[in-house]
């Protein structure tokens, strides 16, 4: 349920969090976030959390400073998951070497209770897009910045068995929102699939949810990271479906949200990557 409260500016760090996922529409809700003259939004991954925690919260609230009566956030998508499991193997994947843990010495906090204690009153979302399509995309965009930096990689279906760089655990919203809602019962979500049959209406849901005047009308027309590559084999779609089938099952009754075409093996609408 995404629920409508008028936003009062905090007077230090964020009013409003996006905490992901990843490959599922975050770079179009920062777009048209920083598109509203009543929303502060100078960075869209600060990443304070999962990477830049020993700077402190005086580093992180600079993001935030000057407000001018109007609402601040941010939006990184690995919130959602932190602190990130057995990190210092599958933050180098596919090459695992248990020195790295040397590079490693930092704590890194859970998201959920920093925010809910620093910052009581902040609104948290989230959009979750169909996992079998979010993995696959995660993938590619893995492989391609591996490639380009002439680095190894391997086939998909080794990654997921292997939840190289968490591909497969991204995946289990119904567990993230669980944990989510122990601090946040009211935390609002959002779905990728409304970006591409209902973008307007979407844009005004998320500008209510933070706060903000839904009558402003953003530029949707912009196209952002648009994918190239192949479509998912049929065999392999069956097999991931099957993989996240009781997590999309527990999503669905724990949001109200018809995902019945997430649980097609060969779904008659196929979206685009445009995310």
């Amino acid at each position: 349920m995404n629920l409508m409260t008028n936003s009062v500016p905090q007077d230090r760090g964020p009013d409003f969090v996006g905490i992901g996922v990843q490959k599922s529409g975050t770079t179009w809700i920062a777009h048209i976030l920083a598109q509203h003259p009543d929303i502060l939004m100078r960075k869209k991954e600060i990443r304070f959390f999962v990477r830049f925690f020993h700077r402190g919260y005086d580093w992180y609230e600079e993001f935030f400073k000057d407000k001018r009566g109007r609402v601040a956030g941010e939006l990184s998508v690995h919130y959602i998951c932190s602190p990130r499991p057995d990190f210092t193997h599958r933050e180098f994947y596919p090459k695992w070497n248990p020195r790295r843990k040397l590079y490693f010495w930092r704590r890194y906090p859970r998201a959920r209770d920093e925010l809910a204690i620093r910052y009581p009153s902040v609104k948290v979302f989230a959009i979750f897009r169909n996992p079998v399509d979010r993995a696959w995309s995660h993938y590619w965009y893995w492989r391609r910045r591996r490639e380009r930096n002439r680095k190894r990689v391997v086939p998909f279906k080794r990654m997921f068995a292997d939840d190289g760089r968490w591909i497969r655990t991204q995946g289990c919203y119904a567990d993230l929102l669980a944990i989510w809602r122990e601090r946040f019962p009211h935390m609002g979500t959002f779905f990728y699939d409304d970006i591409l049959v209902r973008p307007q209406e979407l844009a005004r849901e998320i500008y209510r949810y933070v706060g903000v005047n839904d009558c402003f009308v953003p530029e949707l027309s912009r196209v952002i990271n648009r994918g190239s590559h192949g479509g998912m084999p049929d065999s392999l779609r069956a097999y991931l479906t099957d993989a996240y089938r009781d997590q999309i099952q527990r999503l669905e009754k724990m949001t109200g949200r018809d995902l019945s075409a997430w649980l097609a093996s060969d779904p008659q609408l196929q979206f685009a990557d445009t995310m």
